[in-house]
Order: C-alpha cells, then sequence, then structure tokens
C-alpha cells in the first residue's frame, strides 16, 4: 500500500506535467537573483535552470510527494483534494493585485473575472494567506507574474497538505 501511495503521488505530478513545479524553480532562482542584484526578470526568463532553483524544486518536489503518498496511505482522500482545490482556486482572490506589464494571460484573466465580495468573505483565510504570499514575493522580486503565481499554488498545496496530516495526527 505504500508503494502505491508513493506511485500515485508521482503520477499526480506527472498528469499536469510539472507545469507549476516549473514556476517554483524561476521563482527561487529570481529570489537568490535579487539578493546579487541581478535583474530578476531576466533571471526567471532563461530556458535553463539555475542550481539553487533545482535545488529548491526538488525540494518541492519531495515534500509534496511525501505528503501526498502519507495522505494517501492513511486514506485522507478529502483532505487532499481540499488541498487541491483551495490552493488553485486561491488564485482568484488575488487578481486585484497589480503585475508586471508583460504578464498578458494575467491581464487577460483580469478582464475576464471578477471575484465576487460573499466569496472574497467566506474564503477570507486563504485570501490573506494568498496576498501575504505574493505581496512578500513582490516586495522582494519587484513584481508580480504567471511565475508567481504558480510558486503561491505549490508553496499553498504544500501547506495544506502538511496542515491536512496534523489534522489527521491528532
Amino acid at each position: 500500500m505504500l508503494y502505491k501511495s508513493i506511485l500515485c503521488s508521482i503520477l499526480y505530478l506527472f498528469s499536469y506535467g510539472f507545469l507549476h513545479l516549473e514556476a517554483v524553480c524561476d521563482t527561487i532562482d529570481g529570489y537568490f537573483a535579487s539578493l546579487s542584484k541581478k535583474d530578476v526578470y531576466e533571471v526567471m526568463h532563461e530556458p535553463q535552470v539555475g542550481s539553487i532553483g533545482a535545488l529548491g524544486g526538488f525540494s518541492f518536489v519531495l515534500l509534496k510527494i511525501l505528503a501526498l503518498a502519507f495522505l494517501l496511505y492513511n486514506e485522507s482522500y478529502l483532505i487532499i483534494f481540499f488541498a487541491l482545490i483551495l490552493s488553485r482556486t486561491s488564485l482568484f482572490f488575488a487578481l486585484d493585485l497589480q503585475y508586471h506589464e508583460s504578464s498578458h494571460f494575467i491581464k487577460s484573466i483580469q478582464n475576464a473575472y471578477k471575484t465576487p465580495l460573499y466569496l472574497k468573505l467566506l474564503f477570507l483565510p486563504f485570501n490573506l494567506l494568498t496576498k501575504f504570499i505574493l505581496s512578500g514575493l513582490k516586495k522582494k522580486l519587484g513584481f508580480i507574474n504567471g511565475d508567481t503565481l504558480g510558486f503561491t499554488i505549490e508553496i499553498q498545496e504544500i501547506i495544506y497538505l502538511n496542515l491536512g496530516i496534523l489534522l489527521i495526527q491528532f
């Protein structure tokens, strides 16, 4: 059963093509580039991943596989479901933030969708967490773009999965 849980966790990552994990690597590279006063936007859009980004990405993959495998092994499917859904839908609460001028995809989403006030209030803790993460990234990187959104999805997913692990431990 443990092997099946680990295998399913890995297959889940393959199912969406590691899409957000590439954003994690780019955001980590950008974060460390900002420490050395390099052009963060250029570093994040280079086609190759730096060594720090690769190590950070590997760490995220490891944390995610371990959390998913543990929850699958304990048959906590509802926790996994809510973690996956909440981590992705929380980005709709961050559409009112200011994004990088070349983020055309985000601008098209902003023009097409406005989050109703009752949803913002209903999901206030998730809204606050999303804005906290993105404002911290904006402060450090100088902008928010699609890579930072992908990073936010991944970090929230890991947070929610680990909170679920804590929940079933008590």
